[in-house]
């Protein structure tokens, strides 16, 4: 464990060395890519990075964007660097600490050397006018070279245990970001699909634990693919962004909203009952199908966005698959019932599946 730690700490240092000889700015995608390349388990990724590297040792950020994008949001990189970077974090709590600790040491100790070697030339002074011992004239002279010598030293360490501390800093912020940028959907902003399955089993045993109701959400754009044939796969991404952003606007506190894959999203709601599950799908229903979507160059008329909702109920019994596939078939009987319209698990029928997408 402790040698994990270790080598995560060094990574992370030689990451952001990497980094200024690449002439690249610290992001935290940057130092995410860096740490992976580094790391030395994925030979595909190193080989692909060596490749990119200039004649001169830089690398351009468009090309730092592309491996990021090919070797770590397409693959479980970055679930595996949050995991390292977890660790990390804590081993820089623990230092940050120490030097904040012996920083105080330090300048405690500049300050006491300080006043010894003022009261010592005091004393050399006061017996140079008076004629004092030169054997103890010499040793007191002595003392104070060594005191000062001592509290020189001292202040230099206090300047280096600052400028760690800056540093330590620095590293903890980018961690941060790295953990929530492994948390997110690049093309929403919302939780991504790997935060959506840790975060409903936590909420499943919280509910049962405390007792209290708990429902999931299952929401599909309708006709997504139709619109992305007719105006294009950039327009689509803005509409799945437009839907992600009033999705937000309508979920709070606890309620965790994650894209869940393609054009669907997932909305966890701990401490919910189906009903007020079903209010708050029909709330953002209603919210989305009354935005009007225009072309944003020619002001062309895209028509309406609508979504087709699913909304399931935690039981007694349930595991996380059930759940789940209870509001993906109350999804797909909105869809066969005509779209734009929510359906619940205390309205599901057999019949259910098979249903258009």
């Amino acid at each position: 464990m402790i040698e994990d730690l270790d080598r995560s700490y060094g990574v992370a240092e030689e990451a952001l060395k990497a980094i200024r000889g690449l002439r690249l700015a610290a992001t935290p995608r940057n130092i995410e890519l860096l740490m992976a390349h580094l790391y030395q388990n994925h030979p595909t990724l190193s080989e692909d990075f060596e490749k990119s590297v200039r004649p001169d040792g830089s690398m351009g950020q468009p090309q730092a964007d592309r491996l990021y994008d090919a070797h770590i949001l397409r693959t479980d990189l970055a679930a595996e660097i949050a995991v390292m970077l977890q660790r990390f974090e804590a081993e820089v709590a623990k230092m940050s600490g120490a030097v904040a600790q012996s920083g105080a040491e330090s300048r405690g100790h500049s300050e006491e050397l300080s006043t010894l070697s003022v009261a010592l030339s005091d004393i050399v002074d006061e017996d140079a006018g008076g004629g004092g011992n030169p054997d103890i004239m010499r040793l007191v002279q002595g003392v104070i070279k060594v005191a000062r010598a001592a509290q020189e030293t001292n202040e230099q360490l206090e300047q280096q245990l600052n400028e760690s501390s800056d540093e330590i800093s620095f590293l903890r912020e980018n961690i941060a970001s790295i953990q929530q940028e492994a948390m997110t959907d690049p093309l929403t902003g919302v939780k991504n699909r790997k935060t959506f399955d840790v975060a409903i089993e936590k909420t499943i045993d919280r509910a049962r634990e405390e007792e209290t109701p708990m429902s999931l959400v299952l929401a599909d754009v309708d006709h997504f693919k139709r619109f992305n044939d007719k105006w294009g796969h950039q327009t689509g991404d803005q509409v799945l962004r437009l839907v992600a952003d009033m999705m937000k606007q309508n979920v709070k506190g606890q309620d965790v909203l994650a894209r869940y894959g393609g054009e669907e999203f997932a909305i966890i709601l701990p401490a919910t009952s189906r009903d007020n599950g079903v209010k708050l799908a029909d709330r953002i229903r209603e919210a989305v199908g009354a935005r009007a979507l225009k072309k944003r160059r020619s002001n062309e008329s895209m028509g309406n966005v609508t979504l087709s909702m699913g909304v399931a109920e935690l039981r007694s019994g349930d595991t996380v698959e059930a759940i789940i596939e209870r509001a993906d078939k109350c999804l797909y009987q909105a869809k066969a019932a005509g779209r734009n319209q929510v359906v619940s698990d205390a309205d599901l029928t057999t019949d259910s599946e098979g249903a258009a997408a």
